[in-house]
């Protein structure tokens, strides 16, 4: 997989990820973390990245298929 400036985005890369605009609802703000790999929901191995929004005790996670991704640091 390959952010918006045509890098391979790899295990262990701060990714900065976004919903694409359209639908009903605005896309939500964009969210940094570190890329894991994992299994989507229909066995396929892909990419996620595991956040934490400020006064939460637990870690959130959003796969990298279908959005605008960046790398922040590798």
């Amino acid at each position: 997989m390959k952010d918006i400036n045509g890098i391979e985005i790899k295990v262990g890369d701060k990714v900065k990820t976004q919903q694409p605009s359209g639908g009903i609802l605005p896309p939500s703000p964009p969210k940094t973390g570190i890329v894991e790999n994992t299994t989507d929901a229909f066995g396929n191995e892909t990419l996620q990245i595991r956040y934490r929004k400020e006064n939460r005790t637990f870690d959130q996670f959003i796969l990298l298929d279908g959005k605008i991704n960046e790398i922040i640091y590798q």
